[in-house]
């Protein structure tokens, strides 16, 4: 088991620390290795983990049967109440709708507990069959939108280096001109990029008819660090701010859960949310080989930070939770460096998301490389909402 990484600090007490390790309630399942775009900031097809050129390209049956008993193993001896199963890629779409028909199928003749369906789409390949597959399930889905054309065809492009607004706009007009959209469509996901303008991403929002999205940072890390024009060391904060401040003005009845969930956090709330709030983590990701895997956005760093050793046709899912990628991230505060634990925003921020933590010297304890953008965000929030 490769556990080189340092994944919890020196004054780490695992056995304090066994209190917070639960069962696994979320399984993200990588149903296609491969995907139809090369977005400029992929955390899998741009990164120095090139792991994904040898799994298969889609997940087989066999594997998703093997997938299918783990997990059912996993509800019977914990008791679990029920589960959600998220569907990701590469592009999962590139799977067509007749293998998720066997996915699901062979999912929900397995577990015996209700399966609570998800996925992550660039929405190019949706069509009618895979819609209405999708109803007929109850599936929750995502579409990644980094903004009107110009801000989306940026980074969103083809090999041909051709922009993919176009055919992800048509993904979402055929979602909603079904009656009840709404039912299925969870919003989309935009990563933000500090030359784009906020206001005109809530614009392109509110357009569409889209009424939910969320924000996510660029993938970066002490090894990495996010591009910053001007080194300007607070420009994420900055841009982070002014989004806000257009969207709590102006745009509320738009759902941005990055936002609500940092004004949960001021009002005393729990998280809900890995990524702000240092939420206990409770999912795996399984690869079209059936590799177990910490959390995917971890092969920014490298291989070594997603491998687990371990594959559902030899081990369970428990084996996993003995894993520091997985018990440190259940651990919520107790896995943080010393100044996070002893920051006057830890109750906001948590450390912030994971791979952004991450150096060569020090592993995943040091707090984020955006640290000094999300205080800044989270002074200039509470002074708008509450002073």
């Amino acid at each position: 088991m490769q556990t080189s990484l340092r994944w919890t600090p020196d004054d780490y007490d695992i056995i304090l620390a066994s209190k917070f390790k639960r069962p696994i309630y979320m399984f993200i399942i990588k149903v296609a290795s491969r995907c139809n775009l090369d977005c400029s900031y992929c955390y899998v097809y741009q990164s120095p983990d090139k792991s994904w050129q040898t799994k298969p390209k889609f997940l087989s049956i066999e594997t998703i049967e093997q997938i299918a008993y783990r997990i059912h193993d996993h509800v019977f001896e914990h008791n679990l109440a029920d589960v959600s199963i998220v569907f990701h890629g590469g592009e999962p779409l590139l799977a067509g709708v007749e293998r998720f028909k066997n996915y699901v199928q062979t999912l929900t003749a397995v577990i015996k507990c209700p399966i609570q369906f998800g996925i992550q789409t660039n929405a190019i390949l949706l069509d009618i069959p895979m819609i209405d597959f999708f109803y007929e399930y109850n599936f929750r889905i995502g579409i990644s939108l980094d903004g009107n054309k110009e801000y989306n065809d940026r980074h969103r492009i083809y090999p041909n280096k051709s922009g993919s607004y176009d055919d992800t706009i048509n993904g979402i007009k055929l979602l909603q001109s079904y009656p009840d959209y709404k039912k299925i469509f969870g919003g989309v996901l935009i990563v933000v990029h500090v030359e784009n303008e906020p206001l005109e991403i809530l614009k392109t929002l509110e357009e569409l008819g889209i009424g939910g999205a969320n924000l996510l940072l660029p993938d970066s890390n002490y090894e990495s660090p996010p591009f910053r024009t001007n080194d300007d060391p607070l420009i994420y904060g900055k841009w982070l701010y002014k989004f806000f401040k257009h969207w709590f003005d102006n745009y509320s009845h738009i759902e941005v859960p990055y936002f609500e969930e940092i004004i949960n956090l001021m009002l005393g709330g729990v998280s809900s949310s890995e990524e702000i709030g240092a939420k206990s983590v409770d999912f795996v990701v399984i690869d079209t080989n059936g590799d177990i895997e910490a959390v995917d956005t971890l092969k920014m760093v490298g291989s070594e930070a997603t491998s687990l050793n371990l594959n559902v046709g030899q081990n369970s899912l428990n084996e996993a939770l003995e894993h520091p990628a997985i018990y440190s991230r259940m651990s919520g505060y107790h896995a943080l460096c010393e100044k996070c634990r002893n920051c006057e925003y830890l109750n906001n921020c948590g450390g912030g998301y994971i791979p952004h933590r991450y150096s060569e010297e020090k592993g995943f304890i040091n707090p984020s490389v955006y640290c000094d953008d999300l205080k800044y965000l989270f002074a200039n929030m509470y002074s708008h909402i509450f002073q």
